[in-house]
């Protein structure tokens, strides 16, 4: 069961790339619904500071993704100590075409069943976001999902911020409490390093 999704889900050929980011949770309480903070780091350097990891003939696409389901997790400790860290923004960044994986991490909570999983909190019926697919761990939990990023936005388009929701349920014994929570996603195609700051203006004074 380890990192299985849908045979039928399967990456356009044209995307080599696959972004692996992690969401946790902290809080003061002892149960973690008390003051809950939320925070999201990529998985490997590739996906903190670059465009994914590549995928290639012997690391395929399936292989990234279960690997990636089924490995434990990889947390900056300074965000783990005994205490409460500050809450991350949920926002993460594509350049590229790619297959973006949020995986929960912690037994307390699951992807809800039998939803979108993920959505954009805005219609693109061109489909830059496509294909929302559920991925199990070994106890059979909802524990990530994944989407394509089938195409990026140029910045000159200036829409390049775009909002997404993700349908999670705490669970405490039966009970499942259903939430939303919101990353977004700063879509930067085409990036270009950013220009020099403009130069100060001269205070009147002088």
């Amino acid at each position: 069961m380890n990192g299985q999704y849908p045979l039928s889900i399967l990456s356009p050929s044209y995307i080599k790339l696959v972004k692996r980011y992690q969401i946790f949770a902290s809080s003061r309480g002892g149960y973690p619904l008390g003051d809950l903070n939320f925070h999201i780091e990529g998985y490997e350097d590739v996906d903190r500071f670059g465009n994914g990891k590549q995928v290639t003939e012997a690391d395929d696409f399936t292989k990234i993704v279960r690997d990636f389901v089924a490995a434990p997790p990889n947390i900056t400790p300074i965000l783990v100590g005994p205490t409460t860290p500050p809450p991350t923004p949920l926002d993460i960044v594509v350049r590229e075409p790619c297959c973006v994986i949020f995986k929960l991490i912690g037994d307390f909570w699951e992807y809800t069943p039998n939803s979108l999983y993920v959505s954009t909190k805005h219609e693109f019926p061109d489909g830059k976001y496509r294909r929302a697919f559920p991925l199990l761990d070994d106890k059979g939990r909802i524990s990530a999902v994944g989407f394509f990023v089938e195409y990026v936005t140029n910045p000159e388009d200036r829409k390049t911020c775009e909002g997404l929701n993700l349908y999670v349920d705490f669970l405490q014994g039966d009970m499942r409490m259903p939430t939303i929570i919101d990353p977004d996603v700063e879509n930067q195609g085409g990036h270009v390093p950013p220009k020099d700051p403009k130069p100060q203006e001269p205070d009147g004074d002088e």
